[in-house]
């Protein structure tokens, strides 16, 4: 009897403690994301006001704008660049740290230090590394009259800024999964795959990658997702430019909603971003869950 009350009791403290949570989450996310719905079948505008509902206008409009479509495809390739680089850079680092220095514990907290650095600190280091006047790398290679151009002012240039920026912050995250996907399988098999004359690497090509298909395809999926929000690097390194060949679809919400001032459109946007994230969660949670299954 004392245990069951003493489990009620448990179960009240609980309760109370999430209420702070519960809280923030409604203060900060939902009540965001509603007010945002609604103002998605609007034609608010920061200048002139509201002027009246106008339905699915808004969304109609997305599919006949050129930018928005403009936006979609920088987007994709921002994000698909970006997540192969970034699967391919942690997948490397794992290996390294898990093959060749197993023992280095320092140098596995050295690999994960981009990853405490906040995005917006990110992009003002690689700016200054992207800037001519201000880049080291720059001024190094002028003392042997090299001359680099600035990465910056082409399309090419500013989407491989933005793609080198988010890969050194990320991969650790990439790596952090992947080495622990390499910690879960067998050293029996390498050590197999030696006596049978296999090398290293087509042990990793024919054992270990295949191996590692599962772990690769979810970190991929979840990184797909974080590289929607590519803002404050697009923001810092290129504003949207040169001209608008930077301007992913989060961007261009925020172009529409505080340059234009056209909120109903860019919450539209938004909305759209939303409920592509959300498709994508939502195959992650269910393959996750065949995964618990199997």
């Amino acid at each position: 009897m004392a245990s069951a009350s003493a489990s009620a009791q448990l179960e009240r403290a609980y309760k109370r403690m999430l209420i702070p949570t519960f809280l923030a989450v409604g203060i900060f996310a939902i009540v965001p994301l509603v007010g945002m719905i609604g103002l998605s079948f609007t034609d608010y505008h920061l200048i002139r006001g509201f002027r009246g509902e106008v339905g699915f206008q808004n969304f109609v409009r997305l599919w006949t704008d050129g930018r928005f479509m403009e936006s979609i495809y920088v987007m994709c390739a921002l994000s698909f660049i970006g997540v192969a680089v970034q699967i391919v850079m942690g997948t490397l680092v794992a290996v390294g740290l898990e093959k060749i220095v197993p023992r280095w514990r320092l140098a596995r907290g050295f690999f994960v230090i981009p990853f405490a650095v906040p995005a917006i600190v990110t992009a003002l280091v690689w700016l200054s590394l992207f800037t001519p006047t201000l880049s080291p790398i720059n001024a190094f290679f002028a003392i042997f009259g090299i001359q680099i151009p600035a990465i910056l002012t082409t399309q090419t240039g500013a989407i491989a800024a933005i793609v080198i920026a988010d890969t050194w912050t990320t991969y650790p995250f990439v790596m952090l999964l992947i080495l622990a996907a390499l910690q879960g399988i067998s050293t029996d098999l390498d050590e197999a795959a030696a006596m049978d004359g296999a090398t290293r690497i087509r042990a990793f090509f024919y054992i270990t990658l295949p191996l590692l298909v599962p772990a690769l395809t979810m970190v991929a999926l979840f990184r797909f997702i974080e590289t929607l929000k590519h803002f404050p690097l697009i923001f810092v390194l290129t504003n949207g430019g040169p001209g608008r060949s930077t301007q992913a679809t989060n961007y261009y919400a925020y172009v529409q909603t505080f340059q234009s001032s056209n909120v109903g459109y860019g919450s539209a946007i938004a909305m759209f971003l939303f409920f592509f994230a959300g498709v994508i969660s939502l195959y992650i949670a269910k393959r996750n869950a065949r995964l618990a299954d199997a």
